[in-house]
Order: C-alpha cells, then structure tokens, then sequence
C-alpha cells in the first residue's frame, strides 16, 4: 500500500488520498456485489438486525461477514447504532429487491459478471494488443447469458425510461421507433404513459428473444412489437414518427453516427421526432465524471465506443437536417437527452 510522508499535509494528502480512492474503487464494487448476491440489504429491509442475528440470517462465515459489513458502513451504503445494523436511505431506495427504484439487477447480471470481467481486454485493446471481435453480439454466446444480461439491462433502464416519459412531451406522436430498444423498457413506459401512441423495438435477434417475453410480462404485446436485425442495415419497419437512440450512439464511430442520423431523416416523416439519449461529455471533454466512466467501461462491449461531447451530438442532428436541435442533462452526472424534429 502506498505511503506518503506527507500525508496529512495540505498539498500531499489530498493527492494520494484521491488517487487512493481511484486505485481502491474496485474494492468498493466487489464489497457492493458481494453484500447483494449474499442479500444483505434485503435482510435489513424490515428492521434492523444485530451482527449475530444477521450472520445467521445469512448464513454466512462469522470473521468475512464483519469485514463486509464494516466496508459497508464505511461505503455509506449501511449505517450502525450500537450493536444494531440497518441499510442507509439509499441502500433502502435503490439496492432492496422489494423497492420500486431497485437497481441491483443491474448490478449483478451486468457490471459484475460480463462487465466487470471484461477489463482486461480493455486495457489489451488501448496496447494496440488483439483483442478478437469486440461488440455487444460477443456478450450474447448462449441464450441464458443473454436473458441475464438484457434483465440487468432492464433493470437499469427502468428509471430512464419513467423519467423520459414523464419529461418529454410525445403528444402528437403516434408510434415510436426504439432503434437498439433492448429489453423495450422505454418502450414499455412511453407507451403505458401515453396509451394512444404504439412502439416497435428493433435489436439483434437473441436480444429480441428476451424482449419479447419482458413486454409480455407488461402486458403490451398488443401495443408494441418487436423486430430482429442490426439497427444500422436491417429494414427499419414504417410508420413511426418518433425514433429513439438511446445508450446506442456512443458505441459507434463518428462515419457511423452521420450514417445513423441521415437515415433517421430519411426515414422519418415532416414534424417526425429524433431522440438521442446518451452517455456525452462537456465541451472540455473533462466530465461528467459518470459519463466519463461507462464510456470507459462501455469499451469493453463496444471497441468503437466514442467520446462524444454533447455539442458533438446536437451537430451531428443539425447536419443531417433536424430543426429546433436541443439538448439538456437528463440522469444527473451521466447522460443527456438531445432532440430535435424533421422539418
């Protein structure tokens, strides 16, 4: 472990000790996936629990436990009064199953086991090393590898997909098209809030496998269709008048970008909508911090992944003909939202 003599001074400390954080993030991650996968922030849902009764709850070795719950704590994810355990506001908002806001899904069926292990072949693709092919399609070997990863997918699209279609207004929209749809979780929320309007997601054929089936858990297969095929050659089915990229051009080069925009314009009809929802950078390319870092982790699904800043992506609209080109911050410190119409 490094050490610096001048660790509690004014100009030394503050460096190592940021640096610390960064070099040490990794730890914090692994403790988060642990405490899920061995379900502590469901255990504590109720009530809190004292560490003999949580260890046997859990079932769980007496000597780890008290490590994992001391970096817990010490994560801000639980909090202790006396010899009494209980999960913090944000561990009872977002990491319990049985909460509406629950995003663990995302967590263990993503991050840590597809995401997570894929970092070293980010670090031998920035050598120059090979790497093989590297895009979504090898994250779909198996169809149980699939469903996992397009359930965490869902999980963590949830939230963006209620606030989209609560902040945005569709009135006057009558379908929407949701290029790269995935699980058709933005799908699904757009057209339960706006029960005129119908939607069809496209994505490749094992995603679509599993979308499928999300939709009909929803109860909207009447409503929203799904079609199988890469977004950027396959026939986009007609009639939509509103297209949605979302977490999409940012896994594409530039000539892929302009490519992506000309055919959305083409495609769509006069007043037709453009949606771009995106992980997208300041104009100095030095945050937000959170975009910063899944466009970094992006790379291990996507080699193409670009840095686009947000400027980047309202031009790139502007070129291919929209009109009233906005954009505006959406999941704070990680995405933006940038739309504008056919004239």
């Amino acid at each position: 472990m490094p050490t610096d003599p001048d660790v509690n001074s004014p100009t030394g400390g503050a460096g190592v000790s940021a640096i610390s954080a960064i070099a040490y993030g990794f730890m914090g991650s692994q403790a988060l996936f642990a405490a899920l996968e061995l379900g502590i922030f469901d255990a504590l849902a109720d009530e809190p629990s004292d560490f003999d009764a949580l260890a046997a709850k859990l079932s769980a070795p007496v000597g780890p436990l008290r490590v994992l719950l001391s970096t817990c704590q010490a994560l801000k994810l639980l909090t202790r009064e006396g010899a009494r355990y209980a999960n913090s506001p944000a561990a009872a908002r977002f990491l319990v199953r049985a909460s509406r806001n629950y995003v663990g899904d995302d967590y263990q069926r993503q991050s840590s086991p597809i995401i997570y292990p894929n970092m070293p072949t980010v670090r031998a693709l920035l050598r120059g090393g090979p790497v093989g092919q590297l895009d979504y399609t090898t994250t779909y070997t198996s169809p149980e590898k699939t469903e996992e990863f397009i359930r965490g997918q869902h999980a963590g699209s949830l939230g963006p997909a209620i606030m989209l279609a609560r902040t945005y207004d569709f009135e006057g929209c009558s379908r929407l098209l949701d290029l790269g749809g995935g699980s058709g979780a933005f799908a699904i929320e757009t057209v339960k809030r706006y029960p005129g309007m119908s939607a069809v997601v496209l994505d490749l054929p094992a995603v679509i496998a599993v979308t499928e089936r999300v939709i009909a858990e929803a109860g909207l297969a009447d409503k929203i269709t799904c079609v199988g095929g890469d977004l950027r050659s396959a026939h986009w089915p007609p009639g939509a008048d509103a297209i949605l990229l979302s977490y999409i051009v940012s896994c594409y080069s530039p000539g892929t970008l302009h490519d992506l925009m000309a055919r959305t314009f083409a495609y769509l009809p006069t007043g037709g909508r453009l949606l771009l929802h995106d992980f997208a950078l300041h104009a100095d390319r030095g945050g937000p911090h959170n975009a910063a870092l899944f466009l970094f982790g992006q790379l291990s699904g996507a080699a193409e992944t670009t840095a686009y800043t947000v400027d980047e992506l309202a031009a790139a609209m502007r070129a291919a003909g929209y009109v009233d080109v906005a954009s505006r911050p959406f999941l704070p410190d990680i995405t933006f939202l940038v739309t504008g119409h056919k004239p």
